[in-house]
């Protein structure tokens, strides 16, 4: 069964967008947050098995190409607002510092300048890592609001990083953010 689905005039009709995944803290839990975010087209939800976050969830293609994920994590922080954390550009390189000191990373290089978008009160981070794993492309977006850190990230293969894959990515992207 591939990606599309059959109506009853045999016409195949593309993957229907994600539906809206909203997070938000039941009133027994210790931590309050909660975010919204639009996952890519078929995308659907799954746990990792070990987590290593105060939350997070993952969201791949059931049937999709292997590598491409979306994940979004959520910790407390001490800092108020993501400048307290650095300018889009040590925010970056903290990013990217990160990445290269990985398991069988070797380079890790900026897609793109890092950028702040002002209105909604982010950073978004754009890189390339080369490890024995393969080439990746990851974007990310990172917001400190009410305590917490939200992070999401979207994985790729770089070679399957064409325009129709940046635009889902991209506007996956945008539709993060903290409630």
């Amino acid at each position: 069964d591939d990606a599309t689905t059959t109506n009853n005039d045999a016409t195949p009709t593309p993957p229907q967008p994600s539906e809206p995944y909203t997070r938000t803290s039941s009133p027994n839990d210790k931590f309050k947050f909660s975010y919204t975010v639009t996952p890519p087209p078929a995308f659907v939800a799954s746990n990792k098995p070990l987590k290593t976050h105060l939350d997070e969830i993952n969201f791949s293609p059931p049937d999709g190409p292997r590598g491409y994920t979306l994940g979004i994590t959520v910790d407390p922080v001490r800092i108020s607002k993501i400048q307290d954390f650095g300018t889009p550009e040590e925010v970056a390189a903290r990013v990217v510092t990160a990445e290269v000191n990985r398991d069988g990373v070797f380079k890790v290089t900026l897609a793109k300048d890092p950028s702040e978008d002002v209105e909604a009160g982010c950073y978004d981070v754009e890189y390339i890592s080369d490890g024995k794993r393969g080439t990746k492309r990851f974007v990310t977006r990172i917001y400190v609001q009410g305590g917490f850190l939200y992070v999401l990230t979207l994985q790729s293969k770089e070679g399957e990083y064409d325009a129709g894959r940046e635009r889902d990515v991209l506007e996956c992207a945008k539709s993060f953010r903290p409630l």
